[in-house]
Parts: structure tokens; sequence; C-alpha cells
């Protein structure tokens, strides 16, 4: 089963309501934004960090938003986070770096969210490829992943 079949079964188990949009390949969430016809921050970045024990965790913020590396740091009780080099993002989450989707947990990772991303009313993200984004409320992107809010 592939990583976008995985996630279209959670959310129909789930009930959730969503959308799938079939575009051109995007590889950063500014394309994304474009190719929706959206606002680049309704758009999902999902980042596979890495904490300074070896952890490797799902940050999930707005696509026009940067991590702030300080605060993330703090909220996962780490003194230091970094980008997970690509090869441990496609060992760990199943795709590769630019289309993750912000569920960790259909693998074994945590999944920490910045609070702005709640404050939405729908956001896009990639289903672990690069060319289709799946609409949905951000309620039901919080209430799905139920990430530590950072």
């Amino acid at each position: 089963m592939t990583l976008e079949e995985k996630i279209v079964r959670m959310l129909e188990e789930q009930k959730v309501s969503y959308e799938v949009v079939e575009h051109e390949p995007v590889y950063t969430n500014p394309v994304m934004a474009q190719v929706l016809g959206v606002k680049e921050a309704e758009t999902v970045k999902s980042l596979v960090l890495k904490t300074r024990e070896g952890r490797l965790v799902v940050m999930v913020l707005p696509g026009n938003k940067r991590v702030n590396w300080k605060e993330t740091a703090a909220g996962m009780q780490t003194k230091k986070v970094s980008f997970a080099k690509p090869e441990e993002v496609s060992e760990a989450v199943g795709c590769e770096v630019g289309c993750v989707p912000p569920f960790g947990h259909l693998t074994s990772l945590p999944v920490y969210m910045d609070s702005d991303l709640t404050k939405k009313d729908w956001v896009y993200f990639n289903p672990g490829v690069h060319d289709k984004s799946f609409k949905i409320k951000a309620w039901d992107l919080k209430k799905i992943c139920r990430p530590q809010l950072i």
C-alpha cells in the first residue's frame, strides 16, 4: 500500500472530508501555492527533523513560515534540532523530501505543529507525491495528527 493510499484510508476511517487536487509536480511551498491558487500560508510544510539525541520527528508548519530553531528545540525538549538527511527522510516516512505528509504517526515519528496552522480554515498538503495535494480543514488536520503544539 502506498503512502497516499494509507492517507486516504486514514481520512476515510476518521470520516474526514477531503479533496484531491491533481497538478504539475511541485517541490516548494511557494510553487504549490501558486499552482493551487491559494496563499502560501494555507499550504502545509512537513519537515523531518533530527534532534541532538538522534531522534527523528515531523515538524508541521504553514508553508510561508521558517523553522524557529530555538523555539522548536525547546518545544521538543532538546538542545538542538536540524534537518534530517534526505536518505533518513525517505527511509523514515517512505517518500522523498518536498512531499512529506503531516502524518508522522503513520510511522513511528512524533508530530509537532506550529500553532499558527490551526488558525486556518483549510490547508493543503502533499500526500507523499509531488503531483497531488489534499485539501482538508485545518481543525481536522490537528485532530488527526494529535501533535504537540509549538
